[in-house]
């Protein structure tokens, strides 16, 4: 069978989140002072490959033609709009085939087997036949650009019908998407934070989707004028933008400027409403920054300064990370440990969550005490209820999930509440759970039952930023077994690491943009038995806490040298 050749390029793109206060969506830690640099939102990545399939060769087998195919639908998402994968299509498939419809991320080297033929040629073709490919599948893309992790045992089949005219085999039935490579995922496929507004009012919250490379911006701008995904329902405001649409079938760059037309819908917004729309489009087009030339019109009206006086941005809190070790609180905010505070009398202790504003501590007995900023005792959170994990939340929050693993606690300013988990099944149970930084997503441990793994839900606040409930749906991200602490690194970046095996396997760890593909997290030596992020050093850093009470931390890529920044601790917890 006579393969293709691909010619690859390489070009040098320009990197979107500058070196600013605080993280934009940035999988990388960025440092929190420094001067300001903004960038074209032109690339994301620093290199992106570019592939040139060729098309079908003269007599060709079919499964040749298959897989001529395959080659060809990177390009397709990427750059060229299946102008080439379609070639290996008849005429009728190609106008009913609909690329763009879902993707297929698979690992590995797909199969492809011509099934035994029991089909009779279609009238004006000379035979017909099946190609089937197997491919073992890591995750799935929706139309919206929504990824959802599938389990990587379960290999799966896709067929295709062949027929054979003049001389020529070509796919004349498929199904609808794409199949991609892992090492093509990142090449073709570009992340993009759509950004909705919280239902505070107070906070963007970013809504992570995989657009293709080739018209993210409109297919970008077209799911900020959608509706929210169900897993953030009542987490973040519906924006209600019906009657507005796209005026024309695209969203480009002309004259260093980013161009939105807009129909007339736009002009019977109201002010706050078009204002926000126009704030949400420069923001998710800009990878979180402003700084640069958006032109936004509805019918030829101009409001591209229709955002000026909407102060909301995408830049992260700076998060402290604190200790507590031989019963003093320990600040980690620089490269020396500062004591803020004494907390005597916490030896062992299982968890812990502190900011300026005080915390809590999880008691070896299972019972979560309260601690002022100078470290007193505030009383018994929760009713006195067993508790199985703790971990911070926004503006001083303390959360903790029940000993049935049913239940969430929510403490803040002496008012604690107990809150349901609306999704989750009679059989499943959470274990441990954190809060974003920006405060409206919540990303949950849970052993057993449909999202056993790690999901991701929405939070829901008032106005005063209080806690009101969860979304009543949640996303899985990850179907990893076992995971017994998680970290948001970052606006976008969740890690998590299983429990160390009593058979003596080792710790499994990985980061992922979430919802997105998991890669690898290298931990340090030893047992890890806690996680948190924050800044240390003017750097958003990542901490982790072994049994022998050493914390260590890492930053940049997470693939860095882990310093250590404590030693003999009992908790670690982050504001």
């Amino acid at each position: 069978m006579k393969r293709r050749m691909q010619a690859v390029v390489a070009s040098a793109a320009v990197a979107l989140c500058a070196a600013a206060l605080t993280a934009c969506s940035s999988p990388l830690a960025l440092p929190t002072g420094g001067n300001v640099q903004t960038l074209a939102p032109v690339q994301q990545q620093t290199q992106r490959v570019y592939t040139n399939p060729q098309g079908p060769v003269d007599d060709a087998q079919p499964e040749g033609i298959v897989q001529g195919f395959y080659d060809a639908m990177p390009a397709g998402v990427q750059s060229d709009g299946y102008q080439v994968a379609r070639e290996f299509l008849t005429s009728s498939a190609s106008l009913g085939w609909n690329g763009d419809s879902a993707a297929v991320i698979y690992s590995g080297t797909p199969d492809f087997r011509r099934r035994a033929n029991t089909m009779t040629a279609p009238q004006g073709a000379e035979s017909t036949l099946i190609v089937e490919v197997e491919v073992q599948a890591v995750g799935m893309l929706d139309s919206r650009g929504v990824y959802t992790p599938v389990h990587e045992a379960q290999s799966r089949k896709l067929s295709y019908t062949l027929i054979k005219q003049k001389g020529q085999w070509r796919i004349s039935s498929l199904e609808n998407g794409v199949v991609i490579s892992t090492a093509d995922f990142d090449q073709v496929f570009r992340q993009v934070s759509v950004y909705q507004v919280s239902s505070s009012g107070k906070q963007l919250v970013p809504d992570v989707r995989w657009l293709s490379w080739r018209n993210w911006r409109t297919q970008a701008v077209r799911e900020i004028l959608g509706s929210v995904p169900s897993w953030l329902e009542g987490a973040v405001q519906e924006p209600h933008l019906a009657t507005v649409s796209l005026a024309v079938d695209s969203v480009p760059m002309q004259d260093t400027a980013v161009t939105v037309s807009l129909t007339k819908g736009m002009n019977a917004l109201s002010d706050d409403d078009r204002g926000m729309l126009v704030h949400r489009i420069r923001l998710t087009l800009g990878d979180g920054n402003s700084g640069y030339n958006l032109k936004v019109t509805g019918d030829g009206v101009d409001y591209s300064d229709a955002d000026s006086n909407i102060k909301l941005s995408a830049d992260q809190p700076a998060v402290g990370v604190y200790t507590l070790t031989g019963g003093h609180i320990v600040s980690l905010s620089s490269s020396s440990p500062l004591r803020v505070a004494d907390a005597p009398g916490f030896d062992n202790a299982l968890g812990f969550a502190f900011s300026t504003n005080g915390g809590a501590v999880l008691r070896a007995d299972g019972v979560v005490e309260c601690l002022s900023a100078n470290g007193d005792s505030c009383g018994v959170l929760f009713g006195n209820a067993r508790i199985r994990s703790v971990t911070a939340g926004l503006n001083g929050e303390v959360w903790a999930v029940g000993s049935d693993g049913k239940t969430l606690y929510v403490h803040r300013d002496g008012q604690s509440m107990k809150i349901a988990v609306p999704w989750l099944d009679s059989d499943g149970q959470v274990t441990s759970v954190n809060v974003s930084t920006e405060g409206s997503r919540l990303a949950l441990a849970i052993e057993g039952g449909q999202y056993a793994g790690v999901a991701i839900t929405g939070i829901v606040r008032d106005d005063n930023n209080d806690v009101t409930g969860l979304s009543k749906a949640a996303a899985q991200v990850s179907l990893t077994q076992d995971v017994a602490m998680l970290s948001f690194y970052n606006d976008l970046n969740l890690v998590y690491a299983t429990s160390a095996g009593t058979d003596g396997t080792r710790q499994s760890a990985y980061r992922q943009i979430v919802p997105g593909p998991a890669v690898t997290q290298r931990l340090p030596e030893g047992t890890v038995v806690s996680m948190a992020s924050g800044q240390i050093s003017l750097y958003r850093r990542l901490s982790v806490l072994d049994n022998t009470g050493t914390v260590r931390s890492v930053s940049g890529s997470l693939d860095g040298s882990w310093s250590i920044a404590d030693s003999q601790v009992d908790a670690l917890g982050s504001q």
